[in-house]
């Protein structure tokens, strides 16, 4: 099969090496030049949880290079926050009718972007189950790794349990469910409890996880997200306590919240904590905590855009 990565972050990083290894050609897309010229001569390597080398030939920064390759499954690895512009512009440079998009990111509703964009029988969701970040701009560690999940459509068959297949085979298990909304939710919970608190601590999950009254908010985050799953339907009750164990193990790594806040960048926030809160208020059910760090977190990225605009376009002198 031939596949497109959009976006070679860690996570487009762990797709295009394993893909590669596991013998399908790799198209991969990333607005970075000096990280693809840094892949053009050595190759990624994925270490860890998960372990795969693969040396890429297939890099471009240009949309209209990328879309002229005609990938038969493009996997969106970018952030949440970037989706739109990015599509529209894929959309734009005519990417074959054909093409299946898969979106492989972390948020409530993000593959609802690329249904609008190309339609819902071309477009797939992953929910991601593992914690990946650079060591070094050609190597990625895998700090842990569980079963992903991918959904199931009967618009989009055969190719869900073809993706599915690809992956698995080349080393990073999938499994694909019919009820993904619901697998969509848990992990934005997941995302929501813990990576929303190491955002606003700059403390690693293990750190957070170590503090008695963060974990008190940890656990507060998580029965409110649960009580609003379970407006939406969703069966939730049994997911408190295999919650709080999966948070436990997360070990002393940052997630992508935090990592986003650290380079200046805008989080998934709004995809997390903010699609929580608008479900909540969609109920009238009161989630003082989610409201809290969404406002929170909203407005540190507010402020971490206004010192990026002043400190370009001033000098800031005593």
């Amino acid at each position: 099969m031939h596949f497109g990565v959009v976006g070679l972050g860690p996570v487009g990083a762990l797709f295009a090496a394993h893909l590669k290894k596991g013998g399908h050609r790799v198209s991969c897309l990333d607005a970075v030049a000096h990280k693809l010229e840094v892949l053009r001569r050595h190759p990624l390597r994925i270490t860890g949880q998960l372990e795969a080398t693969a040396q890429l030939s297939e890099l471009y920064t240009d949309m209209g290079d990328f879309v002229a390759t005609k990938p038969e499954v493009i996997l969106f690895c970018v952030k949440s926050c970037t989706t739109r512009e990015v599509a529209r512009q894929m959309k734009a440079h005519g990417v074959d009718a054909k093409t299946i998009f898969v979106s492989c990111q972390n948020g409530i509703d993000v593959e609802e972007i690329l249904a609008e964009v190309f339609g819902s029988n071309r477009t797939l969701r992953m929910i991601l189950n593992f914690g990946v970040q650079f060591v070094n701009r050609s190597d990625v560690f895998v700090a842990f790794c569980y079963e992903q999940v991918l959904s199931a459509k009967k618009e989009c068959q055969p190719w869900d349990k073809k993706i599915a297949e690809a992956l698995t085979s080349a080393g990073l298990p999938i499994k694909v469910v019919e009820n993904y909304k619901e697998e969509v939710f848990k992990k934005a919970i997941l995302n929501s409890a813990l990576g929303s608190v190491c955002a606003l601590t700059r403390m690693t999950m293990k750190q957070v996880m170590e503090e008695p009254e963060l974990v008190r908010m940890v656990r507060e985050l998580l029965r409110e997200s649960i009580s609003v799953g379970e407006t939406r339907g969703y069966h939730l009750r049994e997911f408190f306590e295999p919650a709080v164990t999966y948070l436990s193990k997360g070990g002393d790594h940052k997630p992508s919240m935090l990592m986003d806040i650290e380079r200046g960048h805008v989080t998934e926030n709004e995809f997390h904590c903010g699609q929580m809160f608008r479900y909540a208020e969609e109920k009238k059910l009161d989630v003082p905590v989610i409201q809290t760090i969404y406002y929170l977190i909203k407005n540190l990225e507010r402020a971490i855009i206004l010192d990026t605009y002043v400190s370009k376009h001033y000098e800031v002198g005593g």
